[in-house]
């Protein structure tokens, strides 16, 4: 990894030793971020180092239900401590490669011995109207009122140290999602969006930003936003818009960062993943 780059009140870091960026998901088209073949969920295989637990989840708030997947490390089981949880958007997305989002976020924890609980959630079939306004209000509303007490019902986690993430269109909701919760209903602490599609609803972002940022009036928000993008290409110029915009706030108390790797589009999301990993639980 290279050195960080100081940039605004965030960081710049890029990774090189993978392909250069490509077309990637932005305006001028590329490789979209596909669902399963036939809509079928695709199953991970054993793991030595946790299990995998299946499950559904009827939504109240969108009628929609979703399959879910959750990691276990084999370290939960070894104590008794709340652990963090990270929320996988597009779990059961191939995005063109062998394995789904949530296994492949699944290796990297396992890679790296992190203690956490992996929640990726499925029907990437309906992203666009998921994580896209108006539907990503009732989504999130799934995501906060119904899914979350249902994982936290059922596994030690630390309601402190949850995070959301997402890639290309769900790194929409996994920045937006702040907007909505800010800044009296934080539901997650860690928001990791990875080559954010913001393109596709400009207006709505920036309208969003401005009423929390109004409705703050100054005070702290204590919570951290990666903003993760291509070197070049991909979704960066409109990443970097609503990075700069939010930089120039000035909001005191955000952790802010701007990660870059050159990557394609699809190939930034492990990169930027396990990037953020190695920064929140050092």
């Amino acid at each position: 990894m290279a050195s960080p780059r100081a940039r605004g009140d965030g960081y710049c870091v890029i990774l090189a030793g993978v392909s250069a960026c490509g077309g990637g998901g932005g305006g001028g088209g590329g490789l979209p971020i596909l669902p399963p073949t036939g809509g079928v969920p695709i199953q991970p295989g054993p793991s030595t180092s946790g299990r995998v637990v299946t499950d559904t989840f009827q939504s109240t708030a969108n009628g929609v239900r979703y399959s879910i997947e959750i990691f276990i490390p084999t370290a939960y089981d070894s104590s008794s401590d709340a652990v963090p949880t990270i929320y996988a958007l597009d779990g059961d997305a191939t995005n063109g490669l062998p394995d789904t989002r949530f296994t492949n976020l699944k290796n990297i924890l396992v890679k790296r011995g992190t203690k956490a609980i992996l929640i990726g959630i499925g029907n990437s079939a309906r992203r666009q109207e998921d994580y896209n306004f108006p539907g990503a209000n009732a989504y999130h509303t799934f995501l906060a009122k119904e899914l979350i007490p249902y994982v936290e019902s059922k596994y030690r986690a630390d309601p402190k140290k949850r995070m959301l993430t997402g890639l290309s269109t769900s790194g929409n909701l996994a920045a937006t999602a702040l907007f909505l919760e800010a800044p009296d209903n934080l539901v997650f602490s860690y928001f990791i969006s990875i080559e954010a599609a913001f393109w596709q609803q400009e207006t709505q972002n920036y309208d969003l930003e401005k009423k929390m940022f109004d409705a703050l009036a100054g005070r702290p928000l204590p919570v951290t936003l990666i903003l993760a993008h291509c070197v070049s290409g991909g979704n960066e110029p409109a990443v970097m818009a609503m990075y700069r915009r939010m930089a120039a706030r000035g909001y005191a108390g955000l952790q802010l960062l701007d990660t870059a790797f050159d990557a394609t589009h699809v190939g930034a999301d492990v990169l930027a993943f396990e990037d953020a990993i190695v920064r929140i639980f050092k």
